[in-house]
């Protein structure tokens, strides 16, 4: 067995409108955030695109994202925001190195309309690196409730780990 961090997401639900620019300043705002709205092909309350604020807070970042005006999105309707759940799993000193890692695979796990950059290959977890669980909570939107690295890491993409030959010959 891999060893493996496993961090918990505790999701909390807004409407978009423009208090996110300005609303979301805390020393605890900043993670990984969802957001939703109408897309022309995935249709009305689609996750248009998952993100991550990792050296400034949400309000911060959503004020960077000049895409937001430019992309045809008709409308954005809700925003979920992750805060970080301290367990014995994994301690809050490190999630700052997470966020990226962590964004990542939620990407990979759910193809995002507007995240197209980040669904193109498996994720690259360094072999001396630990793989990751991901467990969402509450307001989680339409994130599945657990999500694994080892679903979406080279170790697993690479077919001579799993060692499929072995396991169709058995059948």
């Amino acid at each position: 067995m891999k060893n493996m961090n496993v961090v918990h997401l505790l999701w909390k639900e807004f409407e978009w409108n423009d208090d996110v620019y300005t609303k979301f300043n805390s020393k605890e705002d900043y993670g990984i955030y969802q957001i939703y709205g109408d897309h022309p092909v995935y249709g009305e309350n689609s996750l248009l695109y998952i993100g991550k604020a990792r050296y400034e807070t949400y309000s911060a970042r959503f004020k960077k994202h000049d895409d937001f005006n430019e992309n045809h999105i008709s409308k954005f309707s809700r925003l979920h925001l992750s805060y970080f759940c301290e367990t014995e799993d994994t301690n809050y000193d490190n999630w700052g190195d997470y966020i990226d890692t962590v964004e990542n695979i939620l990407i990979n796990a759910h193809f995002p309309a507007y995240n197209s950059q980040n669904i193109k290959k498996p994720i690259e977890i360094k072999k001396s690196e630990k793989e990751f669980i991901i467990l969402n909570w509450e307001k989680r939107g339409k994130l599945l409730p657990e999500v694994s690295s080892l679903r979406y890491s080279y170790y697993y993409y690479d077919k001579k780990n799993l060692n499929l030959d072995k396991i169709l010959k058995e059948r």
